[in-house]
């Protein structure tokens, strides 16, 4: 339970960290991007208002009050072409030294000409082409370099986040194991005064169970007499199953893991509950495969079998079916107990894993049940590495499926 809280912690933590990590990182990038698209639509439209010549004072940026910096077109590579084919006039004008990139300027050209589009990015460039009296006008803004800055800038973002994430996860480790200490000091000390309890009480349970005999062998049948018996052995089974939980949650009652007949296992303990159900008017099924072997403590998996058929039986309605299934389905086992009834909610399906939880006050009680013996199943199903899981129909039936 505190390792699983530990997980919870930091997958909460680290999940947090990440979305607060992405929004930053996006943002940055983002507005990069809009910054940059911005100056270069301010560049081109400046460009194509002064007939391609670069204007004496820098222009405002789009949407905003601010000019761009005084020397932006030193900065940027900017450059215009006017064309008109009546007259076969191609000239480049522009601060960017043209004899030397003529060819690839004539490549822009006829590419984007092909296109046949007013405004966009090609090889690097942004371009938006104006119509003049002379014919059109291309005004170009090399966007290279700030790509490449913009790339370089997501790259680096992401290194330092992840990098930043790295440490955040052992600081958030560290910090769980602080914060789940106390917790756990305290579910050591429940589990040190249930196992110390559980065996404080069991002397004067057998010393009151033995004087019980004694006395019912003197006096004879006496209703008083058989209700110590009765709620004495209750209170014994309850002490035997805190100390069985005791000594799971300790891991020193691992057992001895050893390959056994699965199928023989299964259909000596229903057997033993067949006279239960023939007493209670309960339909008894068994369908279990031969030869099924595995590999586990056999006592504890015989416990398990035994609190899903006990459970099946007192829950199942009258006249109804208890049905034991084992079978192997691919490289699994699968052993199921079924029983008709009132079924479970699906709301309340995981929570009767809990310790002394009972979703049915009024049939537990009745029952003399403790809401014990399916915590101390699931316990025994996650240290053979298994799982358990329930299906069920309100009020028509329930199923428990162990998988091994």
């Amino acid at each position: 339970m505190i390792k699983k809280l530990k997980i919870r912690f930091v997958s909460t933590i680290m999940i947090i960290l990440s979305l607060v990590f992405v929004l930053i990182i996006s943002s940055i990038n983002y507005f990069n991007y809009q910054s940059s698209e911005r100056q270069s639509i301010a560049l081109l439209s400046t460009l194509a208002e002064n007939d391609g010549t670069t204007p004496h004072e820098s222009p405002l940026m789009p949407g905003s009050a601010n000019h761009l910096p005084p020397d932006i077109f030193d900065r940027e590579k900017t450059f215009s072409v006017k064309i008109n084919p009546a007259i076969n006039l191609f000239s480049v004008n522009g601060n960017s030294d043209a004899s030397l990139v003529s060819e690839e300027i004539v490549d822009l050209v006829n590419q984007i000409q092909e296109q046949e589009q007013g405004s966009g990015t090609l090889n690097g460039y942004r371009y938006l082409i104006v119509e003049k009296p002379y014919g059109e006008l291309l005004v170009f803004v090399d966007q290279r370099i700030s790509n490449a800055m913009a790339d370089r800038l997501l790259t680096t973002s992401l290194i330092i986040g992840s990098i930043t994430l790295f440490i955040l996860f052992f600081v958030s480790l560290f910090l769980a194991n602080l914060m789940v200490k106390p917790v756990e000091e305290a579910f050591e000390k429940q589990k040190r005064f249930i196992s110390d309890a559980s065996h404080e009480l069991k002397t004067p349970l057998s010393v009151i169970s033995v004087n019980a005999e004694v006395l019912a062998g003197d006096i004879g049948a006496n209703k008083y007499l058989s209700y110590i018996q009765s709620e004495s052995t209750r209170m014994n089974t309850l002490v035997n199953n805190l100390l069985t939980l005791a000594r799971l949650d300790s891991g020193k009652n691992s057992g001895v893991f050893s390959t056994f007949d699965l199928s023989n296992a299964v259909e000596s303990i229903a057997l033993t509950f067949e006279s239960t159900a023939f007493e209670e008017h309960k339909n008894y099924a068994l369908k279990i495969a031969s030869g099924i072997s595995y590999l586990g403590d056999a006592d504890k998996i015989k416990q398990v079998i035994a609190i899903l058929i006990d459970n099946a039986l007192k829950h199942a309605d009258d006249d109804g079916l208890v049905e034991i299934t084992l079978r192997r389905i691919g490289d699994k086992i699968h052993l199921e107990v079924f029983n008709t009834g009132a079924g479970i909610p699906e709301d309340q399906q995981d929570k009767i894993f809990q310790r002394f939880y009972r979703y049915d006050e009024s049939r537990s009680k009745a029952t003399g049940g403790y809401g014990l013996g399916l915590a101390i199943a699931k316990s025994i199903v996650d240290e053979h590495h298994g799982k358990i899981k329930i299906n069920s129909e309100i009020g028509g039936w329930a199923r428990f499926i162990v998988i091994l």
